[in-house]
């Protein structure tokens, strides 16, 4: 007999508390009454001895005693008092699945993942009907789908419910999680059940386990050679040219020779054939050229029987450029410097074709006097001085630039010596101004930022296509710097790659560690991330493609590929292996509803032969008119 809520010393201790409370009160109720007397002259010494002879005994013995045996039975429901030993109450296991990538290694028509399943089942057929099994999916994390439970139908419907993940098996975690799990929710301390791959395992090797832990190993093919992530990138100079490299990785124990086969929409690439070393790793490069969107893909053959990481593939785009609306009336001198930059498309307007907000991302005003402000970034050159956006301070002739402000972007890379200007325009700056470029006798060349009610602008207040000016190294940096500013994400450098489920490590510029940088999925969703020591750090744990956006760069990561187990782990020699043999043992026999009842009945019973005969008290308003109408009576409770 043991009991299944409560410990022996808890039972007795409170049932010794309730048990003495109770006798406590009947003393204390029995040795009260209330009395009505002529007077107090001569009652206190008479009170104190009726008091010591009445509190010697209990008047209602069989009342007391009800109550304590009705007591004794409530306590023993509460307790849950099992007629048997806890061996035959059950124990309860944690039943570790292995459902990661290596998982959907297929063998003939079936994969690892089925042999494992006919294991779990096997093994749950083996256990006492009284044992409580908590099923956990592990892959790269450890999930829980069920609590400890006996329903065999509702484990066996999430067994069977199980798929394999693009994630990698971290073994270790999965054994310290089922630790934890047993130590605080088990209520009698089962086996720890590994059903998975033996030879495969990420990260860390679990080394010793623990006593309890139960291997199920399923046996299967232990060579695989997939690809390991595809990168992309666009070329800085040629936003039509790309350049792409496959990585492909031997998991397996022996030597491979396999062939790569890419395409490019419909262009398909010469066939590559590479030979691995095991645990050896190589890159193909392809290079092309390609001014519309499409997708890169890359097969290997022969297919082996890990077929997921056989096939990859991303989406590239069109290539983004910087629409330009150019107001000029001297487009052929405009011409070399604006379309020398091939991230450019410039459509070139008369001033009388003026348009605040043309169908543009830049406007490039030359020299001309707009009606009303552009409604886009604007890029203005020698602005009116009646009507200039940054007000001219005066109008310099023969002026010198003399200092570039590279202490910002964008004055970044430019370096010239003094220029002699036929005629400069003096701006005057505030709040937020930026200066570019000035002369002695104040800035020359001045970006300011938007606000609220205008977007972005520069002014440039000198002709820097004059004749002797329109060769200078500085004059295509000027507006490339510029232009930059005034829409940077048209000038993001663009990375695409394609890489494996789980955690993903992406090294950030220099100057993108301080700046602002985004993450987020397909739907516009964030993505939670870190950045130490300039890596950008962040997990997933099922397909998706992830934009990771700063001012300088956009990174699209395309996380499709499976996550491949690289260390390989032997369960040790000491751990018991395979499904143990059948057991039938008797359930312990649990009547605590029986002593409820009993407990309830004696109660009733102790309150109808016993509470219900108790003489009821005096109410205070007939104590008042006894009073009353015998004036020399007093009333007296004695204790």
């Amino acid at each position: 007999m043991f009991f299944l809520n409560l410990s022996l010393g808890e039972f007795l201790g409170l049932l010794g508390v309730l048990s003495a409370s109770i006798t406590a009160l009947y003393l204390l109720d029995r040795a009260k009454k209330k009395k009505l007397v002529s007077t107090l002259r001569f009652w206190a010494d008479a009170g104190r001895v009726e008091e010591q002879r009445r509190r010697k005994h209990v008047r209602e013995p069989w009342s007391l005693v009800l109550q304590l045996v009705s007591l004794l039975m409530l306590l023993l429901a509460i307790a849950q008092v099992q007629w048997g030993t806890r061996e035959q109450q059950g124990r309860d296991h944690v039943l570790l699945l292995d459902s990661s990538s290596w998982m959907a290694q297929r063998v003939g028509k079936r994969i690892l993942l089925d042999d494992a399943k006919r294991l779990a089942r096997g093994y749950l057929s083996s256990l006492p009907a009284r044992d409580r099994v908590m099923l956990v999916r592990i892959d790269n994390l450890s999930t829980p789908v069920t609590g400890f439970t006996d329903d065999r139908r509702q484990l066996l419907t999430a067994i069977a419910g199980t798929q394999a993940s693009y994630s990698a098996l971290d073994l270790k975690q999965a054994f310290d999680a089922a630790s934890r799990w047993l130590h605080r929710l088990a209520r009698s301390t089962g086996e720890i059940v590994y059903i998975g791959a033996e030879h495969v395992i990420s990260r860390d090797s679990p080394g010793s386990v623990a006593k309890n832990v139960r291997v199920l190993p399923v046996m299967g093919p232990s060579e695989d050679v997939g690809i390991r992530h595809i990168a992309v990138k666009r070329a800085e100079d040629e936003p039509e040219l790309w350049q792409a490299y496959v990585a492909i990785r031997n998991y397996g124990i022996s030597r491979k020779t396999v062939t790569i086969k890419a395409r490019f929409a419909d262009s398909h690439f010469s066939p590559r054939r590479i030979t691995l070393a095991p645990a050896q790793e190589q890159s193909v490069e392809y290079r092309f050229s390609t001014s519309s969107q499409g997708t890169l893909a890359a097969d290997l053959e022969p297919a082996d029987g890990l077929t997921i990481d056989d096939h990859a593939e991303i989406r590239l785009p069109k290539p983004d450029l910087l629409r330009v609306a150019v107001y000029t009336a001297r487009p052929d001198i405009l011409h070399p410097l604006v379309d020398a930059n091939r991230q450019i498309k410039a459509t070139y307007f008369t001033p009388q074709q003026y348009s605040p907000k043309p169908s543009a991302d830049v406007v490039l005003l030359d020299g001309i006097d707009p009606l009303a402000p552009p409604q886009l970034p604007s890029l203005w050159i020698t602005p009116p001085v009646t009507n200039s956006p940054v007000h001219v301070a005066a109008v310099e002739s023969n002026a010198v630039l003399g200092r570039w402000h590279n202490d910002n972007s964008l004055g970044a890379g430019l370096h010239s010596r003094e220029l002699k200007l036929p005629s400069a325009e003096t701006f005057s700056v505030s709040g937020s101004d930026i200066p570019v470029a000035s002369t002695d006798h104040g800035p020359i060349v001045v970006a300011r930022p938007s606000t609220p009610v205008a977007p972005r602008l520069a002014v440039v207040g000198f002709d820097p296509l004059s004749a002797h000016l329109r060769f200078e190294l500085s004059t295509p940096l000027l507006f490339a710097n510029l232009l930059h500013w005034l829409a940077p994400e048209s000038f993001r450098a663009s990375e695409f790659s394609a890489g494996g489920v789980g955690a993903a490590s992406i090294p950030l510029e220099e100057s993108e560690v301080g700046g602002a940088v985004r993450v987020s999925d397909d739907h516009g969703l964030s993505v939670p991330f870190t950045v130490r020591n300039g890596i950008l750090q962040l997990y997933v744990d099922h397909p998706s493609t992830l934009h990771i956006i700063s001012d300088e760069r956009e990174r699209i990561l395309s996380l499709t590929l499976p996550e491949i187990p690289e260390i390989a782990w032997l369960p040790p020699a000491s751990a018991p292996h395979g499904i143990p043999r059948a057991t039938l043992s008797h359930s312990p026999v649990d009547f605590w509803k029986l002593l409820a009842i009993l407990g309830g009945m004696g109660l009733l019973t102790e309150w109808l032969f016993f509470a219900r005969q108790q003489r009821p008290f005096v109410s205070r308003r007939r104590t008042e008119n006894a009073a009353s109408s015998e004036p020399e009576r007093q009333e007296l409770v004695t204790k």
